[in-house]
């Protein structure tokens, strides 16, 4: 059986941002922080800031996307009463007037928040929440005060991303194998754009939910594939499948695959799951490493490094007395 747990490790380091990234994306995060912090001190004396990073970012599974276009999450709370409290509109406006000098590139006022876009090819986004209890505490967190969204269509809603951090936090620490297997479900679903997979959140809810551990990366990747497979999938799993993913924190009673349950687009995500398995499947029982790795690339991109790999001659030898043994080269991979 071929191991690539060296080649999945290498892959990890491969899409995971480096160091000098991170504290490049954190710098200009900071930056911004500081500007919204002066804007509310000179002109909005009735509200307090604070900040919370939310998203991969924060969470520490962000990968390069194909595209190049990292993204950073930060969430902006402001703190008031409730007779101060403004328009969703107007939490807007202050934010965009509080960044609108950071770079010079345009400022992106969204429905659900504001962008702040950098030329190397990164971007900031702002959401903004409202409310009530100023803790003293740095976590800012409490169950009966749930902050709310500035959404500009929909008006003030509660959500509270701060609060899936902390789970996601809880649930893996000292799993850095899990954070690994979030950045490849990651990885695979940037190679498959075009099929429009679920969210970054969701496949980082089924892994969590669905983890195997395993001291090979291959093995754990595709076990947990397997068992998130037979959760969701009630096409091909009719007794274990039911075709959702909620949300652990506020909304808890959302069914986030709902956004993905057009016959269309649920075909196309269970079909495309079960091909990555059937191809992890047919890797972890090859014995040429090249060959295994071909099948995963077929599916993770041109990003996984086949190129790499080093075959021992005695497992060659294996591999060519094998008749029925696919080779590297053979494109049905």
């Amino acid at each position: 059986m071929a191991d690539l747990h060296e080649t999945f490790t290498e892959f990890n380091g491969i899409i995971a941002l480096s160091s000098a990234k991170k504290n490049e994306l954190r710098t200009s995060r900071n930056a911004i922080r500081k500007d919204i912090k002066s804007y509310f001190e000179l002109k909005r004396k009735e509200h307090t800031v604070k900040f919370k990073g939310q998203g991969s970012f924060s969470m520490n599974t962000t990968i390069l996307p194909l595209s190049g276009e990292y993204d950073v999450d930060d969430g902006v709370y402001i703190f008031g009463t409730e007779e101060d409290k403004p328009t969703p509109e107007t939490a807007h406006s202050w934010i965009v007037k509080a960044v609108e000098n950071r770079t010079d590139q345009n400022t992106i006022d969204k429905n659900t928040c504001v962008r702040v876009q950098y030329a190397k090819k990164y971007h900031v986004d702002l959401p903004i929440y409202y409310k009530i209890t100023n803790n003293e505490n740095e976590d800012f967190y409490d169950n009966d005060d749930i902050p709310e969204l500035a959404h500009k269509s929909k008006g003030w809603i509660q959500s509270d991303p701060y609060a899936f951090k902390k789970w996601f936090d809880d649930k893996s620490k000292d799993k850095s194998q899990l954070k690994r297997i979030v950045r490849y479900l990651k990885a695979w679903t940037d190679n498959k754009s075009r099929l429009k997979l679920p969210s970054g959140m969701i496949f980082t809810i089924l892994a969590v939910n669905n983890y195997q551990p395993n001291d090979k990366d291959d093995v754990a990747f595709l076990d947990t594939l397997e068992k998130i497979q037979k959760s969701i999938d009630d096409t091909r799993f009719t007794w274990t499948g039911v075709y959702e993913c909620k949300r652990p924190t506020v909304d808890d009673t959302e069914n986030l695959l709902e956004k993905y349950s057009s016959e269309t687009s649920k075909k196309n995500f269970l079909d495309a799951l079960n091909s990555l398995i059937d191809s992890g499947r047919q890797a972890i029982n090859l014995k040429s490493k090249k060959d295994a790795c071909a099948k995963w690339q077929k599916h993770l991109g041109d990003r996984f490094p086949c190129s790499n790999i080093k075959e021992n001659d005695e497992d060659l030898a294996k591999t060519f007395s094998s008749s029925d043994q696919l080779r590297y080269d053979n494109k049905s991979a």
